[in-house]
């Protein structure tokens, strides 16, 4: 008799079209259409960014979701979620009340919007006395090089004539000077980050990743000049500046912020996710790995969840699946990689445009499940 197979399904988020749980759903009803024996252990994956609360609190056990009153990045109220995972360690995600999720794409604009709101959030949890804070730095609609967390902790950003700055990316054209607060603050912090840019430079947070967000060509060059001045004036005022720290430019400099101002440890997202989940376990007793997400490109390869979910695979010798809706990748790039059981699955290839490729996501993706699934019948 031959033995049933064991799939685990894990991906990211298919960002405009699909969840990280709608997608996990969506493959696993494609592969027991084909395989009605197979067993499927299903994940919702995160890197840091989007769902970080929810699917962190998930796994870990005892761990409690609760919602604090802060803002948008608007300035509108809002309650945000944070989870206790357990008496000493809170956990908290720029999504949440930083998110480019929280923003109509009319509205979104990174030099104007600002990250008070997940600021309010950590000095809601210093205050209560949780000794370690973990953010998940990723996802934000911002670009301030994290001022906006570090002004609800005590820090001053200050002009040439002693007031406070504009509390966003654009604000910082006028910084001249800054204080820490007079006592050092009794948490440490934790940056859970998605990659490992730098904050400055052609692949730093402005110039790479504000268009994203909102930026014309021309307020982008401007976001990267008020980094740079940020930078100048923690050295010249902190004497450090720790921008091309890895992660440094994650969530529009707010690992910079928690880096270079708060002395926050960078850890992987994924890699912190993957030690609740226990997520090396499953690997190791599953036959195939199915991950994926909304687009699989080289960058996939400085630190995203599905990237490094698939080297645990590599490790352990297991058949990959990415299913995705496209992927942008050469075969040189793909070889660079170094999987030697890989296969990619897109939805782009099957659906007849990008409109029915994003409204019939899940049905797309189940189709192509099915079909890897009916290769193992």
């Amino acid at each position: 008799m031959k033995k049933s197979l064991n799939f685990l399904v894990a991906p990211d988020k298919f960002r405009g079209s699909l969840s990280a749980a709608q997608a996990s759903h969506a493959i696993k009803m494609g592969i027991l259409s084909a395989l009605p024996d197979a067993s499927v252990t299903e994940f919702s994956l995160t890197d840091g960014g989007d769902s970080f609360v929810d699917t962190v609190a998930k796994v870990k056990e005892g761990a409690k979701v609760i919602r604090l009153k802060t803002i948008d990045p608007t300035g509108q109220t809002l309650t945000a979620k944070c989870a206790l995972l357990d008496d000493d360690t809170a956990l908290v995600g720029l999504t949440e009340a930083s998110g480019i999720n929280l923003i109509s794409e009319a509205d979104r604009n990174p030099a104007t919007l600002t990250n008070i709101g997940s600021g309010n959030i950590l000095a809601k949890l210093v205050e209560r006395g949780y000794k370690t804070i973990i953010v998940g730095v990723g996802g934000s609609a911002t670009n301030d090089g994290g001022i906006g967390l570090l002004i609800p902790l005590g820090f001053q950003f200050l002009d040439d004539k002693g007031q406070p700055i504009e509390p966003n990316g654009r604000g910082l054209a006028k910084l001249a000077e800054i204080i820490p607060p007079e006592k050092p603050l009794p948490a440490k912090f934790v940056a859970a980050t998605d990659v490992a840019t730098p904050l400055l430079g052609e692949h730093g947070a402005a110039l790479q990743f504000s268009r994203q967000k909102g930026a014309t060509d021309e307020e982008a060059r401007e976001l990267e000049a008020n980094m740079k001045r940020l930078t100048e004036v923690s050295q010249k005022c902190l004497g450090k500046s720790l921008h091309d720290a890895p992660g440094s430019g994650s969530a529009g400099g707010c690992g910079y912020g928690l880096i270079n101002f708060l002395g926050a440890r960078r850890v992987s997202g994924f890699e912190l996710f993957a030690k609740y989940a226990d997520l090396d376990r499953h690997v190791k007793a599953c036959s195939v790995l199915v991950t994926g997400e909304g687009k699989f490109d080289k960058t996939d390869a400085q630190g995203k969840g599905p990237y490094l979910l698939a080297k645990m695979a590599e490790k352990h010798k297991k058949p990959i699946w990415v299913l995705c809706g496209a992927a942008d990748i050469s075969e040189q790039e793909l070889a660079e990689m170094k999987f030697s059981n890989i296969k990619i699955g897109q939805i782009a290839n099957i659906a007849p445009n990008i409109i029915e490729a994003n409204n019939r996501a899940a049905k797309f993706l189940s189709a192509i499940a099915r079909e890897f699934a009916l290769e193992l019948a």
